[in-house]
């Protein structure tokens, strides 16, 4: 008992903490919601996630094709008093867990409190709400993790109205710097178009990102292959099925995106023109494209599963055929040695001058002869 009590002590932290509670975690991400909303009246202004040390952040983007005006961590107040002065205004959200500074925005802006639900409520599938005063869209911003080789997931909520766009994000650190510099920049269409070219610019990031996390996977794919091909360790099994269960987790993300997307550039929504329909349609084909990967990768993944078998049941296999050759090597020479270790005393050749000699002469013989047959039948 006190030898199992230290191989259990002694097993990896990433064994005993980290994978069970990634599990863990995945299964709270999707069941874990509807306990904190049960039995709330619709429209409540829940936070249905688990990361609360992110301070309330607010940062104004206001801009025209010659103008852009910065504002970072501006106050609450200034969020809701944005002048009607011409300009676009892009608003961006840190911290969503502080539900009443939310909700004073929300009701502000006129924003639905089933709207504002599902902006705390991050544990759902992307979706797209089209009412007469905005439009509402989810969907899940995907980064990886280089030390522990996993995914992390945010939810973003996009607000549009003519003017406005306000992104709510459930902490800092984004994929829009990109989108940031190309406002500061000042070159292209970004500036000149309207707020709803600017959320396509944002959802069109948070899709090509989905590409750099897939690669992440790729190059970790192919490591994986040539060690099981030259190794085959029982730990590149484990890292196998504990990617598995991440691309199961970006499936669900990628998945549902693509409805959201068509239903951007097929449906007559007024405030999205027709103008940035024709590059929506873009980021369709860029989802249909990271969807396909993802299912690229699952068959991969499985398609190693079965190779470390393989490789696997063919070092097993190896094992056993020399170990099966010494067998048969030394049957015929444990026979001999019983025949000449018998308790008789008539046995011509323990009289012989040169007995000895021979006994070993037959083994070795026997043993070459053997040899002999494996080599000619092609067994070794």
């Amino acid at each position: 008992m006190d030898k199992l009590a230290k191989k259990i002590i002694n097993l990896p932290k990433r064994l005993l903490v980290e994978e069970p509670l990634n599990l863990y975690s995945g299964i709270r991400g999707m069941f874990g919601e509807s306990s904190k909303t049960a039995g709330l009246p619709p429209g409540s202004a829940i936070y249905t996630g688990f990361r609360k040390d992110t301070p309330f952040n607010v940062d104004l983007f206001v801009y025209s094709e010659n103008h852009l005006e910065e504002k970072l961590n501006i106050s609450l107040e200034e969020v809701i008093d944005l002048p009607d002065d011409g300009n676009f205004h892009w608003v961006n959200i840190e911290g969503i867990h502080h539900t009443d500074k939310v909700k004073a925005i929300c009701d502000a802006y006129e924003i639905h409190p089933l709207t504002m639900e599902d902006i705390l409520s991050v544990g759902q599938r992307p979706q797209i709400d089209d009412t007469e005063k905005y439009l509402f869209v989810a969907l899940k911003m995907l980064q990886f993790d280089e030390k522990k080789k996993k995914t992390t997931d945010e939810q973003i909520s996009f607000v549009l109205t003519k003017n406005l766009l306000i992104t709510f994000q459930e902490r800092k650190g984004d994929t829009f710097e990109a989108v940031r510099n190309r406002l500061r920049a000042g070159k292209g269409r970004i500036r000149r178009e309207g707020s709803d070219y600017l959320l396509y610019a944002l959802i069109d990031t948070i899709v090509d990102h989905y590409f750099i996390v897939l690669e992440k996977f790729g190059d970790i794919l192919e490591e994986i292959e040539e060690r099981i091909m030259f190794q085959g360790q029982k730990r590149d099994f484990d890292l196998l099925y504990t990617l598995k269960r991440e691309l199961i987790h970006i499936r669900r993300s990628v998945w549902p995106l693509r409805e959201v997307i068509s239903k951007l550039e097929r449906d007559e929504i007024k405030l999205i023109r027709k103008h940035t329909r024709i590059y929506i349609r873009d980021v369709y084909d860029h989802t249909i494209q990271a969807i396909d990967s993802v299912e690229t990768y699952r068959d991969f993944i499985s398609s190693l599963g079965d190779l470390y078998q393989s490789v696997i049941s063919n070092k097993l296999n190896q094992v056993m055929k020399t170990l099966t050759i010494f067998s048969v090597i030394f049957i015929p020479l444990t026979f001999i040695a019983g025949v000449y270790g018998i308790n008789f005393e008539n046995v011509p050749e323990f009289g012989w001058e040169y007995g000895y000699v021979y006994f070993w002469s037959l083994i070795i013989g026997m043993a070459v002869v053997t040899l002999a047959i494996f080599k000619y039948k092609k067994w070794m």
